[in-house]
């Protein structure tokens, strides 16, 4: 009988001792590696924090700060995101068994620099006073996103450099603008008209749909000046072609910080000082003259950094029904165009 209890005791201490021994290094980057998927990143920091303290591996040190840094920056803490992936960086320097690859050096480079941006502004955010006073009344709604995943060999060892490392594309908030320049082919007609010199300047709104995928609202502003000669006088005359429109983009990003973008715009053109010129076959006219406008073109983003953006369009058309005033050959004024340019969002 006493024999039998003593099994019985012991039965039920096993499960207990075995609970009371102390986490081991591998244990807490399972714990982390638990929470961090089930989206509680302030306690997968603490659990890989731990992980890193007892890990005896010093090659295996570094997959912790990794992940810490992940953590941080999944939990939108850019300060201590950026900090940890510079100890990461750190002490990957010294690492003979497993060095880091350049590729992904400098991808990790680049993503401190968009989180050193990202300091600064929830710093600015910080620092400034709420106009009011708010209770919260309920929690918080998730958007829905989805984490990065920390990797993990099959074997169950860390591999940071076989980890999700995909940034998160940086999207405009406010405002985003571009202006951009270069040359325009015009379709008048049989009048024929050089390649001129043309300027575009477009902003609008912007509105964030997917981790690709962006729309923009806003207008569009663009200038063409064509040279004459003035049928009356034979002196040298200029006439403007201004294009006045609301504006509606899409955004689709194909790589990181590289995207396509389509633009489609509604208005109208106004045309000034084209009196006694080819245009109107010699016959003044009397202020400018006006037209229904579309225009219609795709380019292609690279952001230099999140607020920089450089942008190369290849082609845009546009169209407008010839106004009253030009002569008869032209029923309507067609124009293609190729710009480059830069754009600032925020």
């Amino acid at each position: 009988m006493k024999r039998t209890i003593s099994i019985v005791c012991a039965l039920v201490m096993v499960p207990v001792l075995a609970a009371a021994q102390p986490k081991s290094a591998e244990d807490w980057y399972k714990e982390g590696e638990t929470q961090y998927n089930l989206g509680n990143f302030d306690k997968a920091v603490d659990a890989f924090k731990q992980g890193f303290a007892l890990e005896p591996n010093d090659s295996k040190k570094a997959a912790y700060l990794f992940n810490i840094a992940q953590s941080y920056r999944q939990a939108k803490n850019c300060k201590d995101a950026v900090f940890f992936y510079k100890r990461y960086l750190a002490l990957k320097e010294t690492d003979t068994v497993k060095p880091l690859k350049p590729e992904k050096r400098q991808e990790i480079e680049d993503r401190i620099k968009e989180l050193d941006e990202c300091a600064k502004q929830q710093e600015a955010l910080r620092t400034k006073p709420p106009e009011q006073n708010e209770k919260p009344d309920g929690d918080a709604k998730p958007d829905g996103s989805k984490p990065d995943q920390v990797a993990t060999k099959p074997d169950g060892e860390t591999d940071p450099d076989q980890q999700v490392t995909a940034t998160a594309p940086t999207y405009p908030r406010v405002l985003s603008v571009r202006l951009v320049g270069g040359g325009a082919k015009l379709s008048t007609g049989n009048l024929n008209v050089p390649v001129q010199a043309t300027f575009g300047l477009i902003g609008g709104y912007p509105l964030h749909i997917s981790d690709q995928l962006g729309l923009e609202f806003g207008a569009g502003f663009t200038f063409t000046p064509v040279p004459f000669t003035n049928m009356v006088t034979n002196e040298s005359g200029s006439g403007q072609f201004v294009g006045l429109m609301g504006n509606a983009s899409a955004t689709y990003e194909v790589a990181p910080k590289v995207g396509l973008r389509g633009d489609l715009g509604l208005g109208v053109l106004v045309i000034n000082g084209v009196g006694e010129s080819p245009f109107t076959d010699g016959q003044p006219v009397t202020g400018a003259l006006s037209s229904f406008h579309v225009r219609a073109g795709v380019s292609a983003d690279y952001a230099f950094t999140p607020n920089l953006v450089g942008t190369v369009a290849p082609i845009a058309v546009s169209f407008s029904p010839s106004p009253k005033g030009f002569r008869d050959d032209i029923s309507s004024i067609i124009a293609l165009d190729f710009m480059v340019g830069l754009g600032y969002r925020m």
